[in-house]
C-alpha cells in the first residue's frame, strides 16, 4: 500500500470503474476510489470526482479520455486537493458543458501532470495532447507506441502514478 492518499481514477466513455485501468492500479497496491461514470453527462462526472475529493487530500487523480476531460476540470477547479493529475489520451475534442473550448483547457502550474497518449490513437488524435503540453508547459507528455485504449500502455501507468504520488 502506498504511504500517501489514495488514487481517484475517473474512466473512460465506454470504459468502467472496474476495467483494465482501475484493476491495473488496485493490482499495483494503489488505494483506488473509482466513481461509477456510466450513463453519466460530462457535468455529472465532474459532480461525481469532485465529491471523491470533497473528504480527501494528497489525491493522485488519473483520467481516462472522457474521463480526462472530467479530471482537467476538477484539477483546475481544485488543484490544492492533487499530489498529481495522470491524463491518459484525453479527450480534448468533446465539447460539453462544462468544458465549451477543450482547446483552451490547461493544467494549473503548479499541478504535477503526466499525460500518456498513442502515437496510433484512432480516437483522440496524440496532436491533442502534444497541443495541451504547448499550453501548459509544465506538463510531461508520454508518447506511446500504443492505440486509444493503451492496453501496452499499462506499465508506464503504474509508473506515472508512483513518480507523482512519490
Amino acid at each position: 500500500m502506498i504511504p500517501w492518499g489514495v488514487v481517484v481514477f475517473a474512466h473512460g466513455l465506454e470504459g468502467r470503474p472496474d476495467g483494465r485501468k482501475g484493476t491495473a492500479l488496485g493490482e499495483a497496491g494503489f488505494k483506488l476510489v473509482a466513481p461509477d461514470g456510466r450513463n453519466r453527462s460530462l457535468a455529472d462526472r465532474v459532480r461525481g470526482l469532485e465529491a471523491a475529493l470533497r473528504t480527501r487530500s494528497d489525491v493522485v487523480l488519473v483520467g481516462s479520455s472522457y474521463g480526462g476531460l472530467a479530471a482537467m476540470v476538477v484539477a483546475s477547479r481544485q488543484p490544492e486537493r492533487l499530489r498529481g493529475l495522470v491524463l491518459l489520451a484525453p479527450a480534448l475534442v468533446w465539447s460539453e458543458p462544462p468544458v465549451d473550448d477543450p482547446d483552451a483547457l490547461t493544467v494549473p502550474s503548479a499541478l504535477p501532470c503526466i499525460v500518456i497518449h498513442g502515437t496510433r490513437d484512432e480516437v483522440i488524435p496524440i496532436q491533442k495532447s502534444r497541443d495541451l503540453a504547448l499550453r501548459s508547459p509544465h506538463i510531461q507528455l508520454w508518447e506511446r507506441d500504443d492505440d486509444h485504449v493503451l492496453r501496452r500502455s499499462l506499465p508506464q501507468l503504474i509508473t506515472a502514478v508512483r513518480q507523482l504520488g512519490g
